[in-house]
């Protein structure tokens, strides 16, 4: 994390793919897509692709005001005072223990179907390889790792969906799903442009709240930044499209799965042969983690970067190293122990997470571009957010959740700050940091 932006695209690409294309993409975008039809399959494509595309344009104003930072804390507790830091670096554990929550609970699913190891044993193995690779090895070996998986993902992208539609045929599946379940097909379906809506907001708002981009668009070299992440949000668009397509196949000859998100393993095991179905459940499981050693890290990172400093004085660079790795065993045992109870789909999951991404979408972006932001405001905003959007989620459904608190964020956060506007000093971020880049005071 100490390279001052020197990755370039190739190795920021695969960062930013192997942590992106997660167990989700590999199982929860061809849920979508079996639960709505090919809207659930471009909403799937837009819930990370827009986020990251987005994110492209974020990066290059990163670099600009904040050149030395290394994590969204450095951002967020800067530019607004603690009570938002707080409440934001609360809720961001929150999300990503989720998320790691789920990538261990696929991998213990997969574990268990491949070898017919019991579930709690498959869990402890994928968290005790992914703890350990990443205590030894931190940001480096996470990324390291990441290039072989993305290239063992992006081959089984390529290769098990156009061989399952090479033995069973387009044709065919065409016109069962036309003559059985026409709907599926729809681009006008109410619940799927609900879905596709929210996903789009939903992919967003991880995206700008994960500490993961944030560590990547500051490893990244400034002038490749931007370009490095539009590259990889239309990279990472066609993985989710080609891995849902597998669904259709299910919907056209009844295949129901056990379990909703096991549809395209299913799928691949049964049309794609055994290799292709072997093939399938190793890349979903590198993908699962490889997306659970980014969360650690990047969780870990953050604590260590920003937590650790404010509560404790004079730490040293290598005391704040050995911090990291604490965290890093701290954070997978958490991931483990809630990994054990099977509580939610992944899909499930990612929209109750929603409604926290999406509160903060707004206070990022006008703090990095409108000195007038307020910070009472915002803290008003995202908090009220929060609240109407997981009322709304309980009572009205998920995708209004999601929906509404970005909403209630934007309104509150731009209509607040116009009625009464701050003045922030642009100097305070540029002075982030430069005790680790020039030997400067922390600030």
């Amino acid at each position: 994390m100490l390279g001052g932006g020197q990755l370039g695209i190739a190795l920021g690409m695969t960062s930013l793919l192997a942590f992106w294309i997660t167990g989700n993409t590999m199982l929860a975008a061809p849920e979508s897509a079996y639960t709505f039809g090919i809207l659930g399959s471009l909403g799937y494509g837009m819930l990370g692709g827009a986020g990251v595309l987005l994110f492209g344009l974020l990066s290059k104003r990163l670099h600009q005001v904040i050149p030395h930072g290394k994590s969204v804390g450095d951002f967020y507790g800067t530019r607004y005072d603690e009570k938002n830091y707080y409440v934001f670096v609360s809720l961001l554990v929150v999300y990503v223990l989720g998320l790691i929550v789920t990538q261990g609970i696929g991998g213990g699913v997969l574990l268990e179907q491949i070898f017919g190891i019991p579930y709690y044993l498959a869990v402890f193995l994928t968290f005790s390889i992914v703890i350990v690779y990443s205590y030894l090895g931190g940001f480096r070996s996470v990324t390291g790792v990441a290039y072989f998986q993305v290239l063992l993902i992006l081959l089984v992208a390529l290769i098990v969906p156009p061989l399952v539609y090479f033995n069973v045929g387009f044709e065919p599946v065409y016109e069962r799903i036309v003559a059985d379940s026409p709907a599926k097909l729809s681009l006008t379906a109410p619940s799927g442009l609900l879905f596709a809506t929210a996903g789009a907001l939903l992919g967003i708002g991880e995206v700008f709240m994960d500490n993961t981009f944030w560590q990547r668009a500051y490893a990244i070299r400034s002038d490749v930044v931007a370009k490095t992440f539009g590259l990889s949000g239309i990279g990472w668009i066609l993985v989710p499209l080609a891995i849902s397509s597998l669904s259709f196949v299910a919907l056209a000859f009844n295949r129901t799965p056990d379990q909703v998100n096991q549809v395209a393993p299913m799928i691949a095991q049964i049309y794609g042969g055994p290799v292709a179905g072997w093939l399938f459940l190793v890349a979903v499981w590198s993908a699962l983690c490889s997306t659970t050693a980014a969360s650690i890290n990047a969780l870990a990172t953050l604590l260590m970067n920003d937590a650790v400093p404010r509560v404790t004085d004079d730490v040293t660079e290598d005391e704040l190293l050995q911090y990291g790795k604490y965290f890093t065993i701290g954070i997978g045992v958490l991931g483990f122990l809630f990994s054990l109870p099977r509580i939610l789909t992944m899909l499930q999951m990612l929209f109750f997470l929603g409604v926290i991404n999406v509160a903060f979408v707004f206070p990022i972006i006008a703090g990095l571009w409108w000195e007038k932001t307020n910070p009472r405001i915002v803290f008003v905003a995202t908090t009220a957010a929060t609240v109407v959007g997981y009322t709304a989620y309980f009572t009205l459904g998920a995708n209004q959740g999601i929906i509404l608190s970005g909403w209630v964020s934007c309104l509150v956060t731009y209509g607040g700050s116009y009625l009464r506007p701050a003045d922030f000093d642009w100097s305070k971020l540029q002075r982030v940091g430069r005790d680790i880049t020039s030997g400067g005071d922390r600030v």
